[in-house]
């Protein structure tokens, strides 16, 4: 097969052990998308980082070094609010039930690595969730360890399917000209949120409880976060347009590198 016609190479970062199901999901689209996903692990990863796009994807939360903490005010709620989300959300019931995920600093580490020569070599890259976090942590923004002070009287949402709005709040966005000008309905896995953006990028959608849910940079159209699962989404395909923006950028930088 000719350099041409090779479809762009995407390293789609996780963890050891679990992970198989965001794995799975994700190389779907990246597939749909018209690109060759290839799964990278801590256990496995060989120092190869030369990709033509990166997906740092979800998963376990990240270690206190590894990102600035902001502060925020003990969380005062309810119990007849707590045992609501509880009851409508079962995978909030296993979160309280599990406690808390152990860290996983290789994995930390591993996706550092992809997320500085991504920015250093003008590499498109795409932070999911916790990826979307530690994008941001890496570029020097802080993090709330929880989201629950942020809710205040507001359920938190956990959940694979749409039961979320994202309301853009800056005009001409990467994520809009993505996405479209409509609010996206998205979905909500996680438990810590980005506060303060890090050096040259910003916010660029907010949900209603005022969760940053978007991050891009000021002055690359190829650095993009989002606080939601989009694989998850692939049957909405305002969802799988943020995968083919991916692809779509890879596949101009691999020409360019021909």
């Amino acid at each position: 097969m000719s350099v041409q016609k090779r479809k762009p190479r995407i390293a789609v970062t996780g963890p050891d052990k679990s992970g198989f199901t965001a794995w799975f999901f994700t190389s779907l689209n990246v597939r749909l998308a018209g690109g060759e996903p290839v799964r990278v692990q801590p256990s496995t990863f060989d120092g190869e980082i030369d990709y033509d796009g990166i997906i740092i994807g979800g998963g376990s939360d990240i270690h206190p070094e590894n990102f600035e903490k902001e502060p925020a005010p003990k969380a005062k709620r309810d119990s007849g609010l707590r045992l609501k989300e509880l009851l409508l959300y079962p995978m909030e019931l296993l979160s309280a039930l599990s406690g808390k995920g152990a860290y996983d600093k290789p994995r930390d580490e591993m996706e550092i690595q992809f997320i500085d020569y991504a920015l250093d070599n003008n590499k498109p890259i795409l932070g999911i969730c916790r990826g979307h976090q530690l994008l941001n942590a890496r570029l020097g923004g802080s993090m709330y360890e929880s989201t629950m002070p942020l809710l205040e009287h507001n359920l938190r949402i956990r959940s694979p399917f749409p039961r979320k709005k994202v309301i853009y709040t800056k005009d001409d966005s990467l994520i809009s000209k993505i996405a479209g000008d409509d609010p996206i309905k998205v979905n909500a896995i996680h438990s810590q949120a980005v506060a303060k953006t890090g050096d040259e990028m910003e916010v660029t959608a907010k949900e209603k409880a005022g969760i940053n849910q978007v991050i891009e940079s000021k002055n690359n159209q190829k650095v993009l976060g989002v606080q939601w699962h989009p694989e998850y989404l692939f049957y909405m395909h305002v969802h799988r347009r943020i995968f083919e923006w991916l692809i779509h950028k890879a596949k101009n930088e691999k020409k360019e590198s021909v």
